[in-house]
């Protein structure tokens, strides 16, 4: 009930806010599509400073506190400058403290500073009453530098003996905070993992995925309906037949099922496609390219398999029958063709990586059953380096604690120039997130997160982004409230919860996020999951961030 009020409470003035749309003229392709579907769109103000945090974050305490770590720790050795900034926490257990810490390193004569970062391990003793952590025996374990990648090895081994003697301690509240975000990200992840729909093919298909049944939606001034729940081109004219975009062309079929066949361009249609295509969020279907980098043409014929869902599901294809090869030192096989993540184990049990997520079955037919990384086989982590499927022992290192700096990658942002750019397909629409006391906006183009009524977060490219309503002005925030973190993996923004704070300088907020995949074992901030054009895979979403809206 008492969700129920805030939500009425919040919707009227939304209401009123987001009732103005935009009717300037453009013969743009993009502004064709704007008179079809007029959008809503909010970006922060050129003039928009950083926004407060929700809960005052103080400095670390006990800063002043004799032989206390005043930071950033400046070090300047072989004509380079290098600004360390208070590290935050990866793992802190039985008082073992790793955590990462970002560096911005200045070469002489060079103004723009390189960021980076290092990783570290010291054992460590707490003193509650000055709010310091001692840290002892810290070692250096490792130094990532992405945009300098020839110097990485070499700062490395500068810093590797100067940062022990300048560290001593850090702040409790900072080590705490990190700690306490490490550990909402474990509960999320413990939550049950529902099982898509997992399809095998052993010839060329394409995945059309619809969110739920398809909501069609008439386009303005044109005889088309539009399919708002999907980002496939698919449409349906005045008759009934369904239209879908495919490799460099079209086809039709009576029916989402099919049979779907080849057909020439409807009248009218270039229009709508050339609109889609300005808007960046179409899914054509352009087919995986040969081994010369041509990509398929439906005059090559014949179709592929389409395969239309209504629910989440992953579609692996592999080139015929699979072939398994046997991976050295380990009880593994795993399929050679097909780019996906296919193996079996010599119990003939069959795994498949799924979006970041492992599933068992005992045969290629299924039924499938989530596994967790803790129940997988021991080969896995038994992959050896130089193997084809190297990646997958390296996602899941991920899930323990890092033992390299590049495990993490980092953005920055001028709070003073970054922008959010976030389109709502109507009013602003909310939805809880099971198991928090967080909603979201169910209709933005990016995660918008309701922290309260007067707090909403949103993140783009691992930026995150504060504002005091749900259709802006936005700016850049130096904070995120941790109960974000514990969004659960069912949730449909739960790629949100990868990019967090790391650091924050005169200049520019900084944002790390771990470099391998996109969920659970895959990390990553954008909910991409770069797996091989073998592998087609859509998340539940239940956010209408189809083409046109």
């Amino acid at each position: 009930m008492i969700r129920r009020a805030v939500l009425l409470v919040l919707l009227v003035p939304l209401l009123v806010a987001c009732g103005s749309r935009n009717n300037k003229q453009d013969p743009s392709p993009r502004a064709q599509l704007h008179e079809l579907f007029p959008p809503k769109t909010s970006a922060a103000p050129a003039t928009a400073k950083p926004a407060p945090a929700t809960q005052p974050r103080a400095a670390a305490p006990g800063s002043s506190a004799a032989g206390a770590t005043a930071w950033p720790v400046t070090i300047t050795a072989q004509n380079v400058t290098f600004e360390v900034h208070e590290p935050l926490a990866d793992a802190w257990v039985d008082g073992v403290l790793i955590a990462r810490s970002l560096v911005l390193a200045a070469p002489a004569g060079q103004q723009k500073s390189v960021p980076g970062s290092v990783l570290m391990k010291a054992a460590t003793q707490v003193d509650a009453a000055t709010g310091l952590v001692t840290l002892r025996d810290l070692a250096v374990m490792d130094a990532s530098f992405p945009d300098a990648p020839d110097k990485g090895a070499a700062w490395h081994e500068v810093l590797r003996p100067l940062l022990p003697e300048r560290i001593k301690t850090v702040g409790l509240a900072r080590l705490e905070a990190g700690k306490t975000i490490v550990q909402a990200r474990e509960r999320a992840s413990s939550v049950a993992v529902p099982v898509p729909r997992i399809l095998i093919s052993e010839k060329p298909a394409v995945l059309v995925y619809i969110d739920g049944e398809p909501r069609y939606v008439p386009l303005k001034q044109t005889q088309w309906m539009g399919v708002v729940n999907t980002t496939v081109l698919l449409l349906k004219d005045s008759s009934g037949a369904l239209y879908l975009h495919l490799y460099d062309g079209w086809v039709s079929a009576a029916a989402l099922q099919g049979p779907w066949k080849i057909a020439p361009t409807p009248p009218g249609i270039a229009g709508l496609e050339q609109a889609a295509r300005a808007t960046g969020r179409v899914n054509l279907l352009p087919g995986k390219p040969d081994a010369a980098g041509r990509t398929p043409t439906l005059a090559d014929g014949p179709l592929p398999q389409i395969v239309v869902s209504t629910q989440p599901a992953a579609l692996i294809v592999l080139d015929g029958a699979p072939r398994f090869s046997r991976i050295p030192a380990t009880d593994l096989e795993y399929a050679t063709n097909t780019s996906a993540h296919l193996f079996r184990v010599e119990s003939n049990n069959q795994y498949v990586r799924v979006a970041g997520y492992w599933f068992r079955a005992g045969s290629l037919h299924g039924p499938w059953e989530h596994v967790r990384l803790a129940s997988l086989p021991a080969g896995f982590s038994a992959i050896p380096d130089n193997s084809p499927k190297r990646g997958v022992k390296a996602a899941i290192a991920q899930t323990q604690a890092p033992t390299t700096a590049s495990a993490s990658a980092i953005v920055a942002a001028d709070p003073m120039s970054a922008r959010l750019a976030v389109t709502l397909s109507g009013d602003p629409v909310l939805q809880p997130i099971t198991g928090t006391q967080l909603n979201y906006v169910a209709n933005a183009s990016v995660p918008i997160i309701q922290v309260d009524i007067d707090n909403w977060y949103a993140v783009q490219n691992a930026v995150w982004f504060h504002s005091t309503a749900a259709t802006g002005p936005w700016a850049v925030s130096n904070y995120v409230p941790p109960e974000i973190y514990a969004i659960p993996p069912t949730a449909p923004i739960y790629h949100a919860i990868h990019s967090r704070v790391f650091a924050s300088s005169t200049d520019a907020t900084y944002y790390d996020y771990p470099t391998v995949g996109s969920l659970p074992g895959e990390g990553g901030a954008t909910g991409v999951e770069d797996q091989g054009s073998d592998y087609q895979y859509t998340p539940p979403s239940s956010l209408h961030w189809g083409w046109f809206y």
